[in-house]
């Protein structure tokens, strides 16, 4: 809903201004700046509750306060702590006030807070919908780009070999030395400090009750989410996910819905299924079309929206879809497949847990006499030598294969932090760390708010998350089972059973037509620093191994030209 910046310690106004004016696009209907012994806060606001009021920064008994996001239970909040508060920045300062650090246990929303009090205090929500970047000399800032300026721009080497293995640096790193970003769930003090997390607490419910109760939670989790002053759509790519939100969203509301396509890519375009479930719901369907021109038009605009390189062609296709929406709020599917293990991958390593191998030691022995540059290779050797094989739905370059490309500047990548020994409860965990808290959410925000628009997650719902963590392994299953149940009382069989299609860009097609390929090499010679071999043997090898690999490659190239060259 907003930008926040801040600089604790000396500042030039001036240059605030401009660091606020950079992310104007967060919020363009209200910049204030607040100057206090200590330092400043600025703050430029989307107004989407209390339209006339919530000024922010907010200057509270001597302490100040900043935040961008939504909490939802802040009404609640007033009522059960009896605060004298309107806003839900006042409600922030007034619990603070009452409880210090352990008031952001209470909040139930997306967050990103900044307080002084003596010293600089951050906060960000458990799932990290909202973005927070810091320097350990007191800068923090909604977005990377407004603290650029007043630091020197270094690679992280460390950020790298996590954004070769995950698309996207992870937190606290990014891909800038010296800039980090507040990890999900934490805050800080001076140091990350973590204060709130996802648990597995199993208990005894039946497939009836897993159905019946995940759909109340997200009737409650939609409902809790709609604004009250403002006008809401919603994305619809046809998949079930979106679908469903939707569905239920339109017995709130008759809404409008928005879609993207590619004309001549018939296996990436949605968009005749999304127009099947606005037919059906008796909704209106808006689309556009990125085609290839587009796509080179837009990519350094894409990349200044992203910030750090992340490697999801599909933020190509949400900046597009951004700029047709009219609406200051829009609701997504993210965190389903997650939740309910709706890729196939998934199943693949299902598999895992209960194969039997009685000679794993001569075929990990065989393996590593015979290797190949492949992910399932790597799969199969970690297996055989007892290691954990699931690191991620997204992992794409294993460590031998950073090892490879970066050499010196390779970095191990250390997926060990998001283990847990939880079955199959495992791998939602890890992808709610990794692939959603870094790259899908980030796209929300990032691209939309690229428009001014606000998205809403209600897949990603505290209580329907914990619910879910709560299940029995056969209970919750795999193939997104429940969700389908609950979709067929809505949706049309065709669209509730209908193959998985992720929501991708034709980006390799394209790259390959404008011969764009042959610019990374052209890069990397006058950056030195991936392996040149290695690079013409992935380029030469091509989409049917290395299409990812590819991607992730030209967009850091591409970025890497804009910053350093």
């Amino acid at each position: 809903m907003c930008a926040i910046f801040g600089i604790i310690g000396n500042f030039d106004k001036e240059r605030v201004k401009y660091a606020l004016d950079l992310m104007l696009h967060r919020g363009k209907e209200l910049q204030n700046i607040a100057e206090f012994n200590g330092g400043v806060f600025g703050f430029n606001r989307l107004a989407i509750e209390h339209l006339e009021i919530a000024k922010q920064p907010l200057v509270y008994n001597g302490k100040v306060f900043v935040f961008n996001g939504e909490i939802y239970n802040y009404k609640e909040l007033i009522k059960k702590h009896a605060l004298n508060a309107q806003t839900e920045i006042e409600v922030i300062a007034s619990l603070w006030e009452k409880m210090g650090v352990k008031f952001v246990n209470e909040l139930e929303g997306m967050f990103a807070i900044a307080i002084y009090d003596k010293k600089l205090y951050l906060f960000r929500d458990l799932f990290g919908k909202k973005p927070l970047y810091f320097t350990k000399n007191g800068i923090f800032a909604s977005e990377i780009k407004a603290i650029l300026p007043f630091v020197e721009k270094k690679m992280n080497f460390q950020a790298l070999s996590e954004y070769l293995a995950y698309n996207s640096s992870i937190a606290p790193n990014t891909i800038y030395e010296g800039i980090y970003k507040l990890p999900a769930g934490c805050y800080y003090d001076g140091e990350i400090k973590r204060y709130g997390d996802f648990e597995r607490r199993q208990k005894e419910i039946s497939k009836e009750e897993a159905v019946s109760k995940t759909e109340e939670l997200l009737r409650k989790s939609i409902q809790k989410r709609i604004p009250s002053v403002v006008d809401f759509g919603s994305l619809l790519s046809g998949g079930v996910d979106s679908s469903l939100i939707v569905a239920l969203l339109s017995e709130f509301k008759k809404i409008d819905t928005f879609s993207v396509g590619y004309e001549g890519y018939e296996n990436y375009d949605e968009r005749k299924y999304a127009k099947t479930v606005a037919k059906h719901l008796g909704l209106k369907n808006f689309d556009i079309e990125l085609n290839k021109n587009k796509f080179f038009n837009d990519f350094e605009e894409v990349l200044f929206c992203m910030d750090e390189p992340v490697s999801d062609s599909s933020y190509f296709a949400a900046y597009e879809l951004a700029k047709i929406i009219d609406k200051k709020v829009v609701f997504s599917g993210e965190g389903s497949d997650e939740l309910f293990l709706g890729y196939r991958r998934y199943e693949e390593f299902l598999g895992f847990f209960d194969a039997f191998l009685p000679n794993k030691k001569w075929l990990k022995k065989y393996l590593e006499r015979h290797p190949e540059d492949i992910k399932e290779w790597e799969v199969f050797r970690r297996f055989f030598a007892d290691e954990v094989v699931f690191r991620g739905i997204n992992e794409t370059f294993f460590q031998r294969q950073i090892d490879k490309v970066l050499k010196k500047n390779a970095h191990k990548v250390e997926y060990e932090r998001f283990y847990k020994d939880w079955g199959s409860f495992y791998f939602t965990y890890f992808d709610l760390k990794v692939w959603v808290g870094e790259v899908l959410l980030m796209k929300l925000d990032k691209m939309f708010m690229s428009n001014t628009i606000e998205a809403r997650s209600p897949f990603l719902d505290k209580d329907l998350v914990d619910f879910v963590f709560s299940m029995p392994e056969e209970v919750r299953g795999s193939k997104k089972w429940i969700v389908k149940e609950i979709a067929s009382k809505y949706l049309p069989n065709e669209i509730v059973n209908r193959r998985k299609k992720g929501f991708a860009v034709p980006f390799y097609e394209w790259l390959k037509e404008e011969k764009e390929l042959g610019r990374i090499i052209d890069i990397n010679r006058k950056s030195k620093i991936f392996n040149e071999e290695y690079l013409k043997s992935i380029i030469k090898t091509g989409h049917k191994r290395y299409k990812q690999h590819i991607w992730a490659l030209y967009l850091f190239s591409r970025w890497y030209e804009k910053e350093f060259m």
